[in-house]
Order: C-alpha cells, then structure tokens, then sequence
C-alpha cells in the first residue's frame, strides 16, 4: 500500500486553514514503483494527514515588505511624497 502524508494547519498569524503542499510526500510501494505509478497497486493509498502550524505564503510577504500593503498602493509608512525645498 502507498502511504500519502500531507501537513496541514493553520497560518500562526491570520488564522487560516493551510495545506502545506511542499511537506507532502507521496511514498510508493514496491508493488507501485514496480508497475510505475503511485497508487497502482492492489492495496491503493493510505493518507496520513499530520498537523503543522505555520506562517503562510501571504502573511509570509506582508512581512518582507511584498505584500498586498505594498502593491496596492498604499506603504505603511504614507502616502506623502517629499518634496525637496530650495
């Protein structure tokens, strides 16, 4: 039988449901790596799922400066422009 582990959680910052698809790993039978594809065996896939809670992609940016703050227009610190005196 094939064995499917997926990580899921929450952002520890906004709160939301995230499926961390870069943890995920498909892990192949003998009887599927012999026929060539995952899951093609009689036994089919197992999903284990386990739980892991962490910053997503989103809030991730917001705090390098790359977030929706950023290009919407609007910089955290004003829309003022300065304008050189003489």
């Amino acid at each position: 039988m094939c064995r499917l582990m997926v990580f899921s959680g929450t952002c520890t910052k906004c709160g939301g449901a995230q499926t961390w698809d870069d943890l995920t790993q498909e892990l192949s039978c003998l009887e599927a790596k012999n026929a060539g594809a995952f899951g093609e065996c009689d036994g089919g896939i197992s999903v284990e799922e386990h739980s892991f809670d962490q910053e997503c992609d989103t809030c991730a940016d917001e705090d390098e400066g790359f977030g929706d703050d950023v290009e919407g227009g609007s910089s955290r610190g004003g829309d003022k422009k300065r304008q050189r005196t003489s």
